[in-house]
């Protein structure tokens, strides 16, 4: 059976329940090394982590499309889920114990969405959990949640661009939710509770986008490997994206072929004409792509909007058909 040499690129997973990120990256690792699809010491990681009791999009990225990780992890995200009302977890989610009940209001479901509807239109302040990797004193917040300790945590302002109610059920409430980078949707669902004077828990997760990463383009874990071990070409994987085609919700600048060449050998005069062009585009995004033929180049990045770019990573992988 033929070897297929693995190119830059991400493999797009419905994370399975139960299982880290990090999970779903070591078994992808190990088989893709034993195949001798790669080297041992190749570039694998994923573009944003999901917790282990949430499902849907999780970009696992090789080669060269590792230098993409922060813009996916910094990308908007959307998902869809259930809220159990009416009791408090510890963890915010089903996996934790429950700390309080409390009455559930008899809503119907034009009044939830009428609540949820202002985390979209007002100004969204939003407290981390205990239980998150969110690092305080040089410590991760759930290290400390599972000695019992809880300490004070500054809320943070976070974007909701849409929060919708599906469906209310016995007890429970379907919905969607499409917001900015790092917001605990766990946190929301509390949120929203505590709008109608009552209680609840994240009940079910799933990741239906992240940014220009859909649901419907991913495949299951077990499926993915399995192909791997068949020796399928990486090219009629369904959910095998080329570094070319990544990244598509990011605004490029279109390079000219002797230019790549200065950039990748950082000549400081060309790289400084580059972000020149960056802060010159109309463009509100964090992240920027220069490439040739949708072939990335280099990537630029700036802290906030209204500062310059800076040059954040250069890509070395071989362009096609420069110009």
């Amino acid at each position: 059976m033929s070897v297929h040499p693995l190119p830059p690129g991400a493999f797009l997973i419905d994370k399975p329940k139960d299982l880290t990120s990090s999970d779903v990256v070591n078994r992808l690792k190990r088989v893709l090394i034993r195949k001798g699809c790669a080297p041992k010491n190749f570039k694998i990681g994923h573009g944003g982590t999901l917790d282990p009791f949430a499902t849907g999009v999780l970009a696992v990225l090789v080669g060269e499309a590792t230098k993409l990780a922060d813009c996916y992890l910094h990308s908007t995200k959307s998902y869809s889920g259930r809220i159990r009302l009416g009791e408090r977890k510890d963890t915010g989610d089903l996996t934790g114990e429950t700390l309080e009940q409390a009455r559930v209001p008899d809503l119907n479901p034009e009044q939830w969405q009428e609540l949820a509807r202002h985390f979209a239109l007002e100004p969204y302040w939003q407290t981390p959990p205990m239980y998150s990797a969110k690092k305080q004193g040089g410590r991760a917040l759930h290290e400390l949640a599972r000695k019992g300790i809880e300490v004070k945590r500054d809320p943070i302002l976070k974007r909701i661009d849409s929060f919708r109610i599906l469906s209310k059920e016995q007890g429970s409430l379907e919905f969607s939710v499409t917001c900015e980078s790092g917001t605990y949707v766990r946190v929301l669902a509390e949120d929203l509770a505590r709008k109608a004077g009552t209680l609840a828990y994240l009940d079910r997760l799933e990741r239906t986008a992240s940014s220009d990463l859909q649901l419907s383009s991913c495949d299951s874990l077990d499926v993915c490997a399995q192909r791997i071990e068949d020796g399928v070409p990486f090219t009629d994987f369904k959910n095998f994206f080329p570094l070319d085609s990544l990244a598509t919700h990011l605004p490029r600048i279109e390079l000219k072929g002797f230019e790549i060449f200065r950039i990748r050998s950082g000549v400081p005069a060309e790289i400084e004409r580059l972000l020149g062009m960056a802060d010159q585009a109309d463009s509100i995004s964090r992240y920027m792509i220069a490439g040739v033929h949708g072939n990335p180049v280099a990537l630029l990045e700036r802290p906030d909007a209204g500062h310059p770019f800076r040059l954040q990573r250069i890509f070395v992988h071989e362009t096609q058909n420069p110009a």
